[in-house]
């Protein structure tokens, strides 16, 4: 009984050290590499013959670099699961490896974001874990291939765009984080116009972005 007793105070003491990790605002910076790929597909017709051709034109950039911030409010209902809602506005331009073209892409992101958190480990003052969730906003963009084509009389492909969130993330000294996120994009903003009796359609995915980000929680 006595042994029984013993080891039930140890158990006490042990679990008095972990504490859940809080619900509460928080903000946030994010520095990260990115890509995307731009789209253009012209259909030409020819009113004697009555064919149709389409041509296709894909630029996919090479990764760079992006940065941003965040800011938003999770909440916790048990020890290990949450919830976190937050804004996101990042910025950064892509250029295409194509030395020929010469293509930049600028995208500025405004981004809303909800994410399940699942935390895998909790002390006192830290935690780690899991998070995996749904990005929607609208994505500007701009720079030299997307003005080349405006001129012509394409529309601005500044639009609705959607990504899958997932991530690690830790929080140490209570109010401190880092994360390390990723984003696999699903839609991609897009327009349409008419140049010189050409319909010409252009679309801008961002496939992925990665990188690390910093928090801090209130």
């Amino acid at each position: 009984m006595k042994k029984f007793m013993t080891s039930g105070a140890v158990a006490l003491v042990l679990s008095s050290g972990v504490m859940a990790e809080e619900s509460g605002a928080f903000v946030g910076l994010d520095l990260g590499i990115g890509n995307s790929v731009m789209t253009t597909e012209s259909t030409f017709s020819d009113t004697v013959s009555n064919n149709t051709s389409i041509l296709t034109n894909k630029v996919a950039s090479v990764g760079n670099l992006r940065y941003g911030l965040m800011g938003g409010y999770k909440w916790f209902f048990s020890e290990g699961f949450g919830l976190r809602a937050y804004l996101q506005v990042n910025n950064g331009t892509n250029y295409s490896p194509q030395r020929d073209l010469h293509v930049s892409i600028s995208t500025l992101n405004v981004m809303a974001n909800v994410d399940a958190l699942y935390n895998f480990y909790t002390s006192e003052s830290s935690s780690a874990g899991l998070f995996a969730g749904l990005s929607f906003g609208y994505a500007i963009h701009y720079g030299k291939a997307v003005d080349g084509l405006t001129a012509g009389g394409l529309k601005n492909p500044s639009s609705f765009d959607m990504g899958i969130n997932f991530g690690l993330r830790t929080i140490f000294a209570k109010n401190h984080g880092v994360e390390f996120f990723s984003r696999f994009g699903v839609i991609g903003a897009s327009a349409t116009g008419d140049q010189g009796g050409t319909e010409t359609k252009m679309s801008i995915l961002q496939p992925y972005a990665f990188g690390t980000r910093y928090t801090y929680n209130f």
